[in-house]
């Protein structure tokens, strides 16, 4: 019986091959598209799962509250006192580990000289996270304060194929390390996917005697640190014993200490009144819903297309059933059917999946395979055939199946209100799926547009920024001096900070409006004279720096201002961290940090020993040759032991849309999947009711009906159903971007000819789908349609 089940359902397939290659293409798409999300899904939840201790382990993080306006917030910057605190007084910690904040330095070997990204962790490190020693201990390959451990990458990169361990390699030119340990290259699902060496934090204690004296200090906020929980210890226990360390050791400090634990580092990384709730975890969400709503647009393609077929079949269903078949035979013969097909999709699918990754992958920096090794994923891939036969199929094979055998034989079988309203119900379903991702898109875009529309504060353009390191420092006023002779460069200033970031914060402990022990957390930016003419920064108020003894004033932004309910503030004191510092000048607010969030307050201070980025604006004009011709010898001349290596700060501000960026990408990409299988089923249905039509369309022709006329008969059902849609996918649409917008502070108000353009597109695409079977239909000759049996 089976076979012969197969064998009607394979001829079936091959008797009506538009309806079949239809059919297959959209449930194929709608695989192809739901697998890809739900891979890059699992791979957005496996970060980090291959650590065996995984559920122990937690980054220590600080819950502190603004004095002024009571707003609680979450940082990961820790004190260094804290570390000793939680090994030695609370019971159920395993292991503490101390890091430094991580970045891009420079490691050489002999000849080769590279940017790797790193830092310096404790000799705790590889006891809490298990990466995979290729030579070398993990318990003491940070044991000495000389030694460095490299990914099997980095080794190879600096020695080639001779043996690296116990090779010496030298560190920003600093100090000359010993490597102690081979670990395998950090996996792509991993927080530290970027880690390319390790370095002792006793190192980094040696080097900067402030890093030794923070031992002690519980104000200095400004290290990294992860523990690990002894086996069976809940944070639920811990949390009592950790929560007022730092207020138990500091006089008048409010701080709360937490743990974060490792699940949540990669999904739930924002946080909002100390709690850990959004963050890529949104996305996930996200496009989880769209990969269901893609396959649920494919399989309602699917019913759609069986049941307006249904008369094609409904003689095969009479006789089956006349001759004893019973209703559950032919549910088993339609679902197998739906299934045959869905196999085929699969197949298709995993084509496509294939000619696709790569893209994919490139698109959202990740390396996302088909696990075709992985058992699980040919029991996902079953689960997925069968589920999406069976929901494709389920409607048209109760329907099929409900047809009464006489009524059937007698030509008495038609397809009434009752047969068609579930089908318009199915159309009117896909369209508010497809709407709904038509509309997010153009949000996501609008919102992008407008914060990339911003204005910076700053001019970009035209401006260059090098990490200064080692001999830069030294060398900075005449490296200055010979860029600025070279014809090539106006000016060049240096500061703590790339202008497109902020490294430090500091407390203004003091300033006049203060409310009780009121104190304000501001962006510390240690700068030079001349700064802000370089950065194209404005002055609202007062003055630059005379010169760079000029260490008793201070310029803050317009941010800072508001902050500090300053009246008049050029003039006015403020205490910072210990110092008694003079207003001279008012910035205007410029986008140091998230371009997405408001302006916060800032401070700059001339400080010129305290800074480590060079910034340097070229003059107009300037050819890109010329330019590299003439300033890279003068960096390799004075930083010899460094390749010359910068960065445009255009090019650094662009990449903070970079992520929103990509999800605007992914949303377009989708919604054109989801529009796209939509009109592969307007196109059958438009083709069976236009087939259905056709003695109809005849009759109204010879009656003297116009083209148009008639194509207007055939296409206001769609039409029709297109605006129904919309009337539902406008208000869920609107609710549900209103709350993903309000995760930014800058953000757009929704304009609702958005809507109104989303359905025009929709109606203009639903028409163009329609109108090639209707205009067919419509200007076939009528003595051939009235001749159609």
């Amino acid at each position: 019986m089976f076979k012969n089940y197969l064998k009607i359902a394979w001829r079936n397939l091959v008797k009506n091959k538009a309806f079949s290659t239809i059919n297959i293409l959209g449930l194929a798409i709608g695989l192809c598209s739901f697998m890809i999300i739900m891979l890059w899904i699992s791979h957005e939840l496996s970060f980090d799962n291959f650590h065996s201790n995984k559920n122990q382990l937690y980054r220590v993080m600080i819950n502190g509250k603004d004095s002024n306006t009571g707003e609680k917030y979450t940082s990961i910057a820790t004190p260094l006192a804290l570390a000793n605190a939680l090994r030695d007084d609370v019971p159920g910690i395993k292991a503490v580990c101390e890091s430094n904040w991580e970045g891009i330095q420079y490691l050489k070997a002999g000849d080769n000289s590279l940017s790797k990204y790193g830092t310096e962790v404790s000799s705790e490190f590889f006891s809490l996270f298990k990466f995979r020693f290729v030579q070398g201990d993990s318990k003491t390959a940070l044991a000495n304060p000389e030694s460095i451990v490299l990914t099997e990458q980095t080794a190879k990169a600096l020695f080639g194929k001779d043996d690296p361990m116990n090779k010496i390699v030298r560190w920003n030119n600093i100090v000359d390390l010993m490597v102690t340990g081979i670990v395998q290259d950090i996996p792509t699902n991993s927080y530290f996917k970027n880690f390319q060496y390790f370095m002792p934090f006793s190192n980094y204690e040696k080097r900067q005697s402030w890093v030794a004296q923070a031992r002690n200090d519980w104000g200095n906020f400004s290290f990294n640190m992860f523990v690990e929980l002894e086996p069976n210890v809940t944070y639920a226990q811990i949390e009592p014993k950790i929560k007022n360390l730092i207020i138990n050791h500091k006089e008048k400090d409010t701080h709360q200490v937490m743990l974060f634990p490792l699940a949540k580092w990669r999904l739930y990384n924002e946080f909002r009144n100390w709690d850990s709730t959004a963050g890529r975890i949104d996305y996930v969400k996200m496009f989880g819903l769209v990969g269901i709503l893609i396959l649920l647009i494919a399989c309602i393609n699917f019913m759609n297309l069986s049941t307006a077929r249904s008369e094609k079949r409904a003689r095969e269903v009479g006789v089956r059933k006349s001759i004893g078949s019973s209703r559950l035979q032919l549910i088993a013969q339609f679902l197998g059917e739906s299934i045959l097909l869905s196999s085929l999709s699969f197949l298709v699918s995993i084509l496509l999946i294939t000619l696709i990754l790569p893209l994919f992958n490139n698109l959202l920096e990740t390396n996302i395979s088909l696990p075709f090794s992985n058992p699980l994923f040919w029991l996902f891939s079953l689960i997925a055939i069968l589920f999406t036969g069976v929901l494709a199929g389920s409607y048209p094979a109760f329907y099929l199946s409900s047809f009464q055998a006489i009524k059937v034989l007698k030509g008495q079988i038609t397809n009434n209100k009752g047969a068609t309203l579930p089908r318009k119900f199915l159309v009117v379903t896909q369209f508010v799926a497809s709407l709904a991702l038509i509309m997010s898109t153009l949000i996501i875009y609008q919102q992008l547009q407008f914060a990339q529309a911003r204005p910076s504060g700053y001019n970009p353009n035209g401006l260059l920024l090098v990490d200064m390191k080692s001999d830069l420092q030294k060398n900075y006023n005449v490296v200055k001096n010979e860029l600025e002779n070279s014809g090539v460069i106006e000016s060049v200033v240096k500061a703590s900070a790339p202008i497109h970031s902020i490294w430090s914060n500091w407390l203004v402990t003091d300033f006049t409006g203060k409310i009780g022990d009121e104190k304000a957390s501001v962006a510390y930016i240690a700068t030079v004279p001349n700064y802000f003419s370089t950065l194209g920064i404005k002055f609202k108020q007062g003055r630059d720096f005379y010169s760079e003894s000029d260490s008793s004033s201070i310029i803050i932004n317009e941010a800072t201002v508001e902050r500090l309910r300053l009246q008049d503030p050029i003039g006015k004191t403020i205490k910072l961290e210990g110092g008694n510092l003079n207003i001279v000048g008012v910035v205007e607010n410029t986008i140091m940090a998230n371009p997405f969030e408001l302006v916060g307050p800032a401070v700059f201070t001339c400080n010129p020993g305290w800074a480590n980025s060079m910034m340097f604006r070229i003059k107009p004009n300037t050819k890109p040759g010329d330019l590299l011709a003439k300033i890279a010898p003068i960096f390799r001349k004075h930083n010899p032991a460094f390749p010359f290596e910068y960065e445009f700060a255009d090019t650094e501000y662009g990449k903070k849309f970079d992520f929103e960026l990509m999800i605007g990408k992914l949303a377009a990409i989708f919604s054109i999947l989801a529009i796209f299988i939509s009109c592969l089923g307007l196109f059958g249905l438009a083709a069976f009711i236009a087939e259905k039509r056709t003695k109809e369309i005849g009759i109204r022709k010879i009656l003297g009906a116009s083209i148009a006329k008639l194509w207007m008969m055939l296409s206001k059902e769609f039409i029709l159903l297109v605006l129904l849609g919309s009337s539902i996918a406008v208000p869920i649409s609107s609710y549900y971007l209103n709350q993903w917008l309000h995760k930014y502070e800058y953000r757009i108000n929704i304009d609702y000819m958005v809507f109104v353009w989303a359905i025009v597109l929709a109606l203009l695409i639903t028409l163009i789908t329609v109108s090639f079977q209707s205009i067919k239909a419509a200007i076939a000759n009528p003595v051939k349609s009235l001749r159609t049996e």
